[in-house]
């Protein structure tokens, strides 16, 4: 059908040629003049009566609907989701109002607590019905009933066209609307590579960008399910069931599944979508999964850390000594023992020598005179663990223009290397 409709246009000037998919309903069908159950206000004052028209606009199925000839039209667009899925026509415009057809000749108009799809209706705000007139229509308390059934049957699923669940690539529903690129979506287009990448794309979007998750091994082979990781951002998608991926922004494999972190849900199954989203005791068993995922995850990683710690603790050796002087090397390791107590490590200091064979001079930034010297050199420790490990650090000495001083820690590098103290000499 192609309908050419303006905000000025005369209602009864809407004109087509052809025929309009819109649920069950058609233009033959629907147009004409329908009686109110009650009134209702429009440009021409209080009315009882609505011209009503099944049409096209700017591209869109919609019904408009006006008080009088001469009145500008209320434009309702076409839901095609909800009307394939209830299987029968579902309208809805910019204010938040639906119109559901009833019957061949009865639509319900009804503004609820939330949209279809998202919950069960629990209070209705407005409620109207518009019968075509000279055919039977509904009571009011009878569409009330009616549209709250609807909305329920949008979230159980009872009576509801199935969406087929073929799994992997294909459009997904989200629970909650995720944004690409600065736009929100509850719609995907989620293209999966097996062990390699899931991308994900809002559906309809223009110039789109989507989305890309790398799959992480590691993390994969710990929690038993497929996980991918966007740019190592703390954002991951895992592969939870035929058709279901569940999102994750927390630090996987690095801390456990706390207050920070969150998940999203995206299914091919827009029916568990929605009963997810309005089901608690769902979303709480969905949490308890990640954090027991977040778990396995980060003793999977934590266990990496030590194998590698350990094999890089057994082939540690100590640095070969340099600079050999019986009277410098009591010197530093007095030094070491110094600042030892003055820090309050934990360690024990074992040994303590230099490393390098060269000293560097140091001097006065402006005057150029020298002011000191230092070296590499390392200290050696025993550990609490049960460990030995050395640090790399410089000895100084400061030079007074006749004579070096007594030696002293000039800096510590960062890090400790652990060894086997069987390797201390």
């Amino acid at each position: 059908m192609r309908v050419l409709v303006t905000v000025m246009s005369l209602i009864w000037m809407l004109t087509y040629d052809l025929n309009a998919y819109a649920g069950s309903l058609s233009a033959e069908q629907v147009n004409g003049v329908y009686d109110l159950a009650k009134p209702e206000r429009s440009a021409a004052g209080q009315t009882q009566e609505l011209l009503i028209q099944l049409g096209e606009h700017q591209g869109k199925t919609v019904i408009a609907t006006a008080g009088c000839e001469r009145c500008p039209p209320a434009i309702y667009s076409l839901m095609k989701q909800e009307s394939s899925e209830l299987q029968r026509a579902v309208f809805f415009n910019s204010m938040g109002v639906y119109l559901i057809s009833y019957d061949d000749n009865t639509l319900v108009s009804v503004m609820a607590d939330g949209l279809l799809g998202k919950k069960v209706w629990q209070k209705i705000a407005y409620i109207n019905v518009y019968r075509k007139r000279g055919t039977p229509g509904i009571e009011l308390a009878a569409a009330k009933t009616f549209v709250i059934s609807e909305s329920k049957r949008m979230i159980t699923g009872e009576g509801v066209e199935k969406v087929a669940v073929t799994g992997g690539s294909g459009h997904y529903y989200s629970a909650a609307r995720y944004q690409i690129n600065g736009t929100s979506y509850d719609q995907f287009a989620l293209t999966v590579e097996a062990e390699k990448a899931v991308l994900l794309e809002g559906d309809k979007c223009r110039s789109c960008t989507s989305d890309r998750f790398i799959y992480e091994p590691e993390l994969s082979l710990a929690i038993g399910k497929p996980v991918y990781e966007m740019g190592h951002m703390g954002r991951f998608i895992i592969e939870e069931s035929k058709g279901v991926f569940l999102y994750a922004k927390a630090k996987l494999g690095k801390a456990l599944w706390g207050k920070n972190s969150h998940f999203n849900l995206f299914a091919q199954d827009p029916i568990y979508v929605r009963t997810i989203s309005s089901d608690k005791n769902m979303q709480q068993e969905i949490d308890s999964q990640l954090a027991s995922y977040a778990q396995l995850a980060k003793n999977a990683v934590d266990e990496h850390y030590r194998q590698q710690d350990a094999e890089r603790t057994a082939s540690n050796e100590l640095p070969m000594q340099g600079l050999k002087d019986e009277k410098l090397q009591q010197q530093v390791l007095n030094a070491a023992k110094q600042r030892a107590d003055k820090e309050s490590w934990n360690e024990s200091i074992l040994n303590a020598y230099i490393r390098g064979n060269d000293w560097t001079i140091l001097r006065n930034k402006l005057t150029g005179i020298q002011t000191g010297r230092y070296i590499a050199g390392v200290i050696v420790m025993q550990r609490e663990d049960g460990l030995c490990s050395y640090q790399s650090v410089h000895f100084a000495q400061q030079y007074n223009g006749a004579d070096y001083q007594q030696a002293y820690v000039y800096s510590i590098d960062s890090g400790q290397e652990k060894l086997d103290c069987s390797k201390v000499k």
